[in-house]
Parts: structure tokens; sequence; C-alpha cells
């Protein structure tokens, strides 16, 4: 019983080796069916999915607005409203659900994290030497609407992601902008008529590494 237990093994390795051996022939003549096959299996893999998600919070007692982020792009814009909205629209990765939007409030601030999706974004083959990489389509950008009467403070802070602060002419900001190695664009034009004292002025820290920042109108 032992002994054809022994030559059953051996059999089965001969044949595993000799499956590898017509593996490594194959792919070594016909390289292109195998990055065929890979870009096949990588697109269905790395292809994001529509995703979307919103929240709201009130303002009420608030003097603080903190929103961090990593890579992910910020788009602020005011509007004709008491609360404040944050949005997440792009795609994310299939296999990989949200939310992606973490928050922490205490009775005079809020503080906003703005997930990256966890998954990995790229898959790499190198075969004889040619290598194929591809890359998710994931992405998600952030949309952030602020009440045009809000008069605290607004602290925006992002690693590698770009900031984008859109004005109302009629309105006034006061504007403290930093970025170490990213561009600092600000254009933007505002009345400073539309407030009557400082203390109706909102505050706007927006801060960067290598994101770039841009006021406009």
């Amino acid at each position: 019983m032992l002994k054809k237990l022994i030559m059953g093994a051996i059999a089965l390795f001969f044949i595993f080796v000799g499956a590898m051996i017509i593996l490594i022939g194959y792919t070594v003549y016909n390289p292109d069916s195998i990055f065929t096959a890979f870009n096949k299996v990588s697109q269905h893999f790395t292809r994001g999915e529509d995703y979307q998600e919103q929240e709201e919070y009130f303002l009420q007692g608030i003097k603080n607005i903190n929103i961090k982020s990593n890579r992910m792009p910020i788009h602020v814009r005011t509007y004709n409203g008491s609360t404040l909205k944050v949005s997440l629209e792009g795609k994310a990765p299939r296999f990989e659900k949200g939310p992606y939007l973490s928050q922490l409030s205490d009775q005079s601030s809020i503080n906003i994290v703005l997930n990256e999706p966890m998954s990995t974004h790229w898959i790499h083959l190198s075969v004889n030497g040619e290598e194929y990489t591809e890359e998710s389509d994931a992405k998600l950008v952030a949309a952030v609407y602020l009440p045009e009467k809000y008069a605290a403070t607004l602290n925006l802070h992002s690693e590698t992601g770009d900031i984008e602060f859109v004005v109302d002419k009629n309105q006034i900001f006061e504007f403290e902008l930093k970025s170490e190695l990213g561009k600092i664009d600000n254009h933007a034009q505002m009345n400073p008529a539309a407030a009557t004292s400082a203390d109706q002025v909102a505050k706007i820290h927006i801060q960067t590494t290598s994101g770039n920042i841009t006021v406009t109108n």
C-alpha cells in the first residue's frame, strides 16, 4: 500500500513538472497570448464602479469646520442654505464598498476625513523582459457646499489632492493659503462691503503639501 502511494506521488510530481514545462514553454513562445489574457482579467478587476455618497451637517453652534484629505480633490462652493453638505462622486473599486466619509464632531467643531479606497489601484506583470501594468480608473472627487452666510472658520487640508474654492463676487472671505510644493492661484474678486463687521467674515484656511490651490469666481 505504501509503495503504491509513493509511486502515485512520484507520478503526480512528474505530471506537475511536465505541466510547468509546457506552461513555461508556452509563455516563452507566446507572450502575446499571456498579455492578452492578463489584459482581460486585469481590466475586470481594476475597473471601477459608479459611486456616490452624501452627508449633511447642521452648523448651529459650530465655530470650526475641519476637512482633511490625502489625495482626493476637493471642490468648494457656497450656496443659499444653512447646512454644510459634502458629497463624493466618481468611481470606486468594485470589490470595496464605502462609506469613505468619516466624521467626528463636538459642540463647537465638525471634523471630516475624506478616506481613499484601500484596494490596489494597479496590477503589474513581467514576462520575458516585457512589462505590462493595468491601472484602476477608480477615483473619487469631493464637493463641499458651504452656506454663503457662514461666518466662522473652515480649515481644508490635503496632501496631494488639489483644492478649488469658488467665490461669488458679492461675497467676502478672509483667505489664508499655504502649500509646500503646490501652485497657489488666487484671482477671485470679492466685495468688501458684503460684511459690516469682521465677525461676519468667514476665515478660510487652505493648506496642501503638493496639491494645487485655486480660488476663483
